[in-house]
């Protein structure tokens, strides 16, 4: 897979190299894979079909090149190493908050189409390596591969509600979902408290 950097032909412009993976990923997000056409895609960027061929060496490198440059690009806060659902709340926050967008709905458009399989191979494994490093040496640690696949899919799910069903986790119940899977009891809200001193 090329992330775009060697180029045939012409120097490179860093710019329109940006817009045409954002038509890509905007494509991919609308249309999913098969119906994307590069000459719509050289339009939408202001350019022709040879500035892509010159990047690219057609529509599968372009569209991985264009999937995997947004998805690396998502920050991932590292753990504090204060309150483990705090950390794992910034760490699910901050890949919601990035894929609540085109990229997200690409994914989900594009998840079982072959040629991606080892882009989201890649994209998982980076996720389940901050997750662990949320987990590792705090008293979550154990059952670390089981916890871990448990995020992943909330992750996805939340994605899924996000863009197509129901409009994903609100701040309490994702946090009452971490606190669930480590086995915490959530905080209650104000609301819910007992008037009661003691209780």
């Amino acid at each position: 897979m090329t992330d775009g950097s060697t180029r045939r032909g012409r120097k490179d412009d860093p710019s329109l190299t940006g817009r045409l993976q954002s038509a890509m990923v905007r494509a991919l997000a609308h249309h999913g894979y098969e119906p994307v056409r590069l000459d719509n895609l050289a339009n939408a960027a202001g350019t022709s079909k040879q500035a892509i061929y010159r990047r690219w060496s057609g529509k599968q490198d372009f569209a991985l090149a264009a999937l995997q440059t947004a998805l690396f690009q998502i920050p991932a806060p590292g753990p504090e190493r204060t309150n483990t659902a705090q950390d794992l709340y910034r760490l699910i926050f901050g890949y919601r908050t990035a894929l609540n967008s085109d990229l997200g709905k690409a994914l989900l458009h594009v998840r079982t189409v072959p040629i991606f399989g080892t882009l989201f191979t890649e994209f998982e494994d980076e996720i389940r390596f901050h997750i662990r490093q949320c987990l590792i040496a705090t008293p979550f640690e154990q059952d670390l591969q089981a916890k871990t696949a448990l995020i992943l899919g909330l992750i996805w799910q939340d994605l899924f509600d996000l863009h197509f069903g129901r409009g994903g986790l609100d701040d309490t119940r994702l946090e009452s979902a971490i606190y669930l899977l480590l086995g915490l009891t959530a905080p209650r809200s104000s609301a819910e408290q007992s008037p009661l001193p003691g209780l």
